[in-house]
């Protein structure tokens, strides 16, 4: 297979793969395996709580401390809360739009 072939001869890529692909800009071979992602999370080592900052993503490993209120912001949106700990301190997680979430954790469990 050439790098200048078009992706729809990629096995697997049909018609509907190749319109969004070309809608990113990759046309051929080359570029599908030249286009890298914008961001990248690494969550391959864990971080503490007190190594993190304000607004952070990032993987941390703490016991679920309690689920604070679920709150409805605009327009019926609504924001959930959990406040966490390891040895190091604690924080407060903040999701939108995905109470079910909120059965998914257990005070003093492990997450």
């Amino acid at each position: 297979m050439d790098l200048t072939e078009d992706v729809k001869y990629v096995k697997g890529v049909g018609p509907n793969r190749v319109t969004l692909l070309n809608k990113i800009g990759i046309f051929t071979i080359k570029d599908l395996i030249t286009y890298y992602p914008r961001g990248y999370e690494d969550r391959s080592k864990p971080k503490n709580i007190c190594e993190c900052t304000n607004g952070e993503i990032a993987l941390i490993e703490a016991v679920a401390m309690s689920i604070l209120v679920d709150s409805r912001i605009s327009k019926g949106r609504t924001m959930q809360r959990l406040l966490v700990m390891d040895e190091t301190g604690q924080a407060v997680i903040t999701w939108f739009n995905q109470p079910y979430l909120k059965s998914k954790f257990q005070t003093r469990k492990k997450i």
